[in-house]
């Protein structure tokens, strides 16, 4: 499992919003353009009406408390705290929990719940749903990537979005879901409009799929989803410290689809020679002049868990778990030597001495 896309999961990522004036510009040809002018340092920055307002009622707060305790033994006490109360804080930039957790009316005109659903071993509320959820996955993959009727089976989707190797895991120390493969339902007013599918493991959350009714596309549900998923993370990592990490899978730069990826930020990609993780802003460069680039500029740097012992990979072999060393010798005929070792220069020392390479 690949470590983190996202470093310092454990810190807010802040959203800075750049406010811009539009003058208008005559132009020779008698057309409008426009240019952009910078806000003006040498006046104060604009506030809130409400913090405006808020430091008014204080201030006449503190008027009123001056003059009842004009002479009490608790009049500077009572001062010292209005007027510190009266200092509107300055504006704090919000995290991602500010903006996704905002707190509704009971009267408000609809109602968005998110519910987290183990899909294998399938749980009995991913049961429930499995029908209306395969039914937006099916308009999704016609609708979004026009797929045929006959292509969007219950058995592909099942194959491809249901069925998972990961074994189910519930650890003391880990989060109250567990571990393994889920779904995530985002229900509008009692209804499923989209679904992402994600790995929970010991170290991230892996973005593994989303589709989504074509109806709500408006709604920028990828966009919407990877934040949630985000902030999903980082609500996991309050139970399990080393669960901090989010995962989006493969940037193929030059698939335009694929490009949304790089918008989130920190990110990393991993080099794919020193097995380093990288932060994006210096592999696009590289990346825009060359679609393979090695991402480490240290040229003397190397992949630290590449295989130095070869004969200590694990092989199955006639239903028989074996070192490579042994298998050598048992073998018959011309070496498969190479093979073994490009699979090993991919899996690194670790992996292929808890996985088993099949050999016929």
């Amino acid at each position: 499992i690949p470590d983190p896309l996202l470093r310092n999961l454990g810190q807010p990522p802040f959203l800075f919003v750049c406010l811009w004036l539009y003058i208008p510009l005559k132009l020779s040809s008698g057309s409008t353009s426009y240019y952009c002018k910078g806000a003006d340092l040498s006046k104060p920055p604009c506030r809130k009406a409400k913090d405006i307002r808020k430091e008014r009622k204080l201030q006449k707060l503190l008027q009123n408390q001056m003059g009842t305790l004009e002479g009490s033994p608790l009049q500077a006490g009572q001062q010292a705290l209005l007027s510190q109360n009266s200092k509107t804080p300055t504006n704090q930039p919000k995290s991602i929990e500010d903006f996704i957790f905002v707190s509704l009316p009971d009267d408000a005109p609809h109602k968005l719940e998110v519910r987290v659903v183990r899909s294998s071993p399938p749980s009995s509320q991913f049961k429930a749903t499995f029908q209306e959820s395969y039914q937006v996955y099916k308009r999704y993959q016609m609708v979004i990537h026009k797929d045929p009727p006959d292509k969007p089976t219950i058995n592909q989707f099942t194959r491809f979005l249901c069925d998972s190797p990961l074994e189910a895991e519930n650890p003391p120390n880990g989060p109250e879901c567990g571990y393994g493969s889920f779904h995530q339902q985002y229900w509008l007013d009692g209804k499923i409009i989209a679904v992402g599918v994600i790995d929970i493991l010991p170290y991230c959350v892996s973005s593994v799929y989303l589709y989504y009714d074509p109806d709500y596309s408006f709604l920028s549900l990828g966009v919407y989803s990877a934040l949630r998923e985000i902030a999903f993370t980082r609500k996991l990592h309050e139970k399990a410290p080393d669960l901090c990490f989010y995962y989006m899978g493969f940037y193929i730069h030059s698939c335009p689809k694929m490009r949304y990826k790089g918008q989130y930020r920190p990110s990393d990609l991993l080099c794919p020679e020193t097995y380093v993780w990288t932060p994006i802003e210096q592999c696009l460069p590289l990346l825009e002049l060359s679609k393979y680039s090695r991402f480490n500029q240290d040229t003397k740097a190397v992949d630290e868990g590449r295989v130095k012992e070869l004969g200590r990979v694990r092989v199955l072999h006639k239903r028989t778990i074996m070192p490579y060393s042994v298998y050598k010798k048992r073998r018959k005929g011309p070496s498969d030597e190479a093979s073994v070792q490009q699979y090993a220069s991919l899996v690194g020392q670790t992996c292929s001495e808890r996985m088993l390479l099949f050999r016929s």
